[in-house]
């Protein structure tokens, strides 16, 4: 396999590399940084020792330890490369199954992934933010769908629509990029939210503090 001399892109915690497997196939390889999670250990063993100090001294009633225990298990699953594949094959098939084949991700490539080292199949595009053609405001419609669906029906949220991760792919559709940072919505929440927008809709002001 070839593999490019310098990462295509880069991150906190990990670099993607472009390469191209012996059948020709071109993949983009992301590959984790040495020993990173011993630093986030250091980070977050120094947040919840300090911040409760800062909070006593503030007279704050923010429950500082349980944010950043929920910060640290989120980075924490972000390092887990094999389950960030899985979070996008279960959003293609969700996307597929609803007929929504405006949308779609980088496929992770069977046998060439690990906890440390994710292997996808690789997408020509450019980011929406920076493309000139006529359809991106289609695409950011085809966005919003796109994550309403994974809000309110299929319950697996893709966290991190930074612009790098939003692309306008070369045959017109949204490539939505890095599942490593998704949160499972509840149904209970997922019928909350349903109606609180419901109330919205119809001007039943009232009715919302209770959703």
């Amino acid at each position: 396999p070839e593999l490019s001399p310098l990462p295509v892109a880069s991150a906190s915690i990990g670099q993607v590399y472009k390469a191209k497997l012996e059948d020709g196939t071109e993949v983009a390889v992301k590959i984790q940084r040495p020993d990173v999670i011993r630093d986030i250990a250091l980070d977050l063993y120094i947040s919840r020792t300090l911040l409760p100090i800062y909070k006593r001294v503030m007279g704050l009633n923010t429950d500082f330890v349980g944010l950043v225990d929920e910060w640290g298990a989120g980075f924490v699953n972000e390092l887990d490369y094999v389950r960030e594949a899985r979070n996008g094959k279960l959003f293609l098939e969700a996307m597929r199954s609803r007929g929504l084949d405006a949308v779609t991700t980088a496929s992770a490539v069977p046998g060439l992934c690990s906890g440390r080292v994710l292997t996808t199949r690789w997408i020509d595009g450019e980011r929406l933010e920076r493309s000139s053609e006529d359809d991106v405001g289609r695409l950011c419609g085809v966005a919003l769908n796109a994550y309403l669906t994974m809000l309110l029906d299929t319950g697996l949220l893709h966290c991190d629509p930074h612009p790098g991760n939003l692309l306008r792919t070369t045959d017109g559709r949204l490539a939505i990029l890095d599942w490593g940072m998704c949160v499972e919505v509840e149904k209970d929440l997922q019928y909350t939210l349903l109606e609180y927008i419901a109330h919205l809709t119809v001007e039943d002001y009232e009715a919302i503090p209770y959703d």
